[in-house]
């Protein structure tokens, strides 16, 4: 017998490592990594504690919030094959980029528009 995945709708961020040795806990607080010595963070061995244990995060990796709440990582070529954008976004990014060039475009012929009434006169 043969089986589909349901379409469920989730939410997910592109691990970017750099961007979790200096923001760790604003950027990514779903990651943890080996505690230093002086009880700091170390930025090595970043990984997610899932349902199976832990996994280890690499640069690239999306990270993905299921639909209990729980936090997995999925490498970058499984996600752009399994995903896609669902059109919306909690902080409202796909809509603004969606915006972004129409916008753009309106605010340039206003501009346009504006310069040559000025040549005009």
């Amino acid at each position: 017998m043969k089986y589909r995945k349901k379409p469920v709708e989730i939410e997910a961020v592109q691990f970017d490592y750099e961007k979790w040795v200096y923001m760790r806990h604003t950027a990514y607080p779903m990651v943890n990594g080996d505690v230093a010595p002086d009880g700091g963070m170390m930025a090595t061995n970043p990984v997610i504690k899932t349902l199976e244990g832990d996994m280890k995060v690499s640069d690239g990796d999306y990270i993905i919030k299921g639909v209990h709440g729980e936090f997995y990582p999925c490498k970058p070529d499984i996600f752009e094959e399994t995903y896609e954008p669902s059109g919306r976004s909690v902080d409202g990014k796909l809509l603004a980029e969606k915006l972004a060039v129409p916008i753009k475009h309106e605010l340039d012929k206003r501009s346009r528009d504006a310069q040559r009434r000025k040549e005009f006169l």
